[in-house]
């Protein structure tokens, strides 16, 4: 496979993205924020901090993963006093997730740890080398459920 063509672009997007993350990550978690809890905990209370309360099994299908998977997540948040379970009131079977004032704090300070991480990686591009990672970060979006794919 050479790198011009689509299989190649196609190699390169799956071994990129997942080392990507995996540094950044790591960056992120020698901050205080990170000690404590794991990315798929931070991405419940990143999601319940943008949606506001909801039904677990939405966290689960935002998150792509089983109700099992996030039952557990929610556990270990509502042992660490970050989440709270609830009834939904439209239908007192499903149970909904909400952060707790400590929840709300944990996860902006977390998402200010990943923030800053990031502009750790980042920092040292030239400015040429930003804009383009900037440039192809937009292009990626197109390959987002939702997004706009001109």
């Amino acid at each position: 496979m050479r790198a011009g063509t689509v299989e190649g672009l196609e190699a390169r997007l799956i071994a990129t993205i997942p080392w990507v993350m995996r540094h950044l990550l790591a960056h992120a978690r020698r901050r205080r924020a990170w000690k404590s809890l794991t990315y798929q905990q931070y991405n419940v209370l990143r999601i319940i901090l943008g949606e506001g309360p909801m039904p677990q099994a939405d966290i689960a299908r935002r998150l792509l993963v089983t109700a099992p998977v996030v039952t557990r997540l929610a556990g270990s948040l509502v042992e660490a006093g970050l989440v709270e379970r609830g009834r939904d009131p439209n239908d007192r079977r499903t149970v909904q997730l909400a952060l707790t004032a400590s929840g709300r704090r944990q996860a902006a300070a977390m998402r200010r740890d990943l923030l800053a991480a990031a502009r750790e990686l980042i920092e040292p591009l030239a400015a040429d080398r930003r804009a383009a990672v900037a440039s192809a970060l937009e292009e990626l979006q197109v390959l987002l459920p939702g997004r706009d794919t001109r």
